[in-house]
């Protein structure tokens, strides 16, 4: 018998793998398996003249689309130019809504000048490059370097030099659309496709209005912007109607659908090695437990085979739990970035436990049938704004899964359905028939059994009108006097007259523990507080000019294992502000 052993530093190739972002373009196509209609659909509407938005939560496979895509249009001819752009480090730029007077233009010269890059880096690494792009980016008066200075100067919140400063002043959007049509115009392509990756920008709700018209004013008749959103925090600008200017495609794959586990499975044999030498009621239930996000689904995997356990049933029950927790952790993390939903959030999460627990009392009965339920019936008329609000945070953070509406009885009535994440089911046990039933074997074969017909349709006691009643909108007291505000708008204090300032997420990252961050392990942050007690928030961390530096003067860390901590904490600040 094997005794249970964590590995103290988990494979970071492994973690990074996970991540489409990671890799390279020239392995995104073998290293993607395109099984199941809703793929194909997507890669259809990246590369399609409309503008389109791509909505999914973390880890359903946006990034990895978008990516595809491009690769797939580089290689096919009969494809449209596509340029591929990352806005994931939009975050960096939330300072400068307070210590500048203009941040509006700085974040719209930002947008401009990552687009160029990117049309730069398409044109570079097409088949064949083409040779005319210094020329054309010469014609504009932009240079390569200059760009990528401008970028990184904004970033860091450092001033522009005077020839920047000129460079951010002239990018119009104008320019821009003619450029990409000029390089468009050498590789002989129809059209082109700008594929906006990580543009939620949940974080900064004013960025997130001047990108979204700059998005919309990119279209044309030669060029198609495709933007990757969230379901949830995504708050669209009052010019650009989601369904209207832009038609969402969704790329969460569903748990219920009849083809899941041939297209997860397909994933898995892709991305996994030595997946065979895996039980396959294992890997079925990982499958299941990932609700159809297959970073998830290679995440436990990797975990289970990097670990030794007693038994498989207590690999997967300790993989499932570590899963659900930090999946919990990270929903519970919107309040922070978000906090004028802080009271919804904290109410979404009531919710989710009570539809959790209504589905187990519900298999309890339809085991008699043969069949399974899964489906939560919300009663339309019960879904106010902030119950809609506080049902799309819990899709965004791919807690729950939208089914879709269904009318039922006489007089008819409506309502909206919503499965919750099957790691949050096997936590309640709801798939286990008494204490024979829970092995990974018999829990998957549960979870086979044909759907019951109708979803649950007993209202949720989060969901009575008194409870409702108490969901608001948070809004920030004054710093000074602690009045509560009346409007999110307000400037001053009503009372005191005081400025009123917005709470800065950057600012809430800063404040972190480096002993609270996942992913470090328990030796390395006793190491890190004990030998430098100095560093103990991110904000210390991302202080400090050369990190590596100060991590190598801990006895026992050496340059792979800081390269290693220096890697968790930066994916950590991404994740969190992302």
């Amino acid at each position: 018998m094997k005794s249970t052993n964590r590995v103290e530093e988990p494979s970071l190739q492994d973690a990074l793998e996970q991540r489409a972002d990671y890799i390279p373009f020239d392995d995104i196509q073998s290293e993607t398996s395109p099984e199941g209609e809703s793929f194909r659909n997507a890669i259809q509407e990246l590369t399609n003249k409309s503008l389109r938005t791509l909505v999914g939560p973390r880890g359903s496979g946006k990034t990895h689309l978008m990516r595809f895509a491009w690769a797939t249009c580089r290689d096919d001819a009969s494809q449209p130019f596509s340029i591929y752009v990352s806005f994931n480090r939009y975050f960096r730029l939330e300072p400068l809504r307070t210590s500048r007077p203009n941040p509006a233009e700085l974040f719209h010269s930002w947008v401009l000048a990552l687009i160029c890059l990117g049309t730069y880096e398409a044109a570079t690494s097409w088949k064949p490059a083409i040779a005319a792009i210094e020329t054309i980016f010469d014609s504009y008066g932009l240079k390569k370097a200059t760009l990528q200075s401008l970028v990184s100067r904004l970033e860091r919140g450092q001033p522009l030099p005077p020839s920047e400063a000129e460079v951010s002043g002239k990018l119009s959007v104008n320019d821009v659309k003619e450029l990409i049509d000029a390089v468009r115009s050498e590789t002989r392509r129809k059209f082109a496709v700008l594929l906006l990756d990580d543009a939620a920008l949940t974080l900064t709700p004013d960025y997130l209005v001047e990108f979204l018209d700059i998005v919309r004013a990119l279209k044309s008749s030669h060029i198609a912007p495709k933007a990757s959103v969230y379901p949830g925090t995504t708050e669209y600008s009052p010019r650009f109607h989601a369904g209207q200017d832009a038609l969402p495609v969704p790329v969460w794959h569903p748990v219920d659908s009849d083809n899941y586990d041939q297209v997860m499975g397909a994933i898995a044999e892709k991305r996994v090695a030595n997946l065979k030498d895996m039980p396959a009621d294992v890997v079925e239930l990982f499958m299941y437990a990932a609700f159809g996000i297959p970073r998830a689904f290679l995440s436990m995997i990797w975990d289970y085979q990097r670990r030794n356990f007693r038994t498989s049933q207590q690999g997967v029950n300790a993989i499932v739990q570590e899963y659900l927790s930090l999946r919990l952790a990270e929903y519970r993390s919107l309040a922070k970035k978000v906090p004028k939903f802080a009271t919804i959030i904290r109410a979404g999460e009531l919710l989710l436990n009570q539809m959790t627990v209504s589905v187990k009392d519900a298999n309890a009965l339809s085991s008699e049938k043969g069949e399974k339920q899964i489906s939560i019936g919300i009663l339309k008329e019960d879904v106010t704004p902030l119950v809609k609000r506080m049902l799309d945070l819990l899709v965004e953070a791919g807690l729950i899964y939208e089914q879709g509406e269904i009318k039922h009885g006489s007089p008819e009535r409506i309502y909206s359905r919503f499965v919750p994440h099957t790691a949050a089911l096997l936590g309640v046990k709801a798939f286990s028939q008494g204490r024979s039933g829970t092995s990974p074997k018999q829990i998957v074969e549960v979870i086979r059994r044909k759907s019951a017909k109708h979803p649950i349709r007993a209202r949720l006691p989060l969901l009575a009108p008194e409870e409702v009643a108490q969901l608001k909108v948070d809004l920030p007291e004054c710093a000074k006097c602690g009045t509560a505000r009346l409007t999110e708008e307000q400037k001053f204090c009503h009372s005191c007259g005081s400025q009123l300032v917005s709470s800065s997420t950057f600012s809430e990252c800063c404040t972190i523990a480096i002993t609270e961050v996942p992913g470090l392990t328990k030796w390395q942050k006793e190491r890190i507080s004990e030998a430098l007690p100095k560093f103990k928030t991110i904000g210390d961390y991302l202080a400090k000019q050369d990190p590596s530096a100060e991590l190598l003067t801990i006895y026992g860390i050496g340059k792979k294992r800081s390269a290693k901590i220096i890697d968790v904490l930066d994916g950590f600040v991404d994740e969190f502000l992302s």
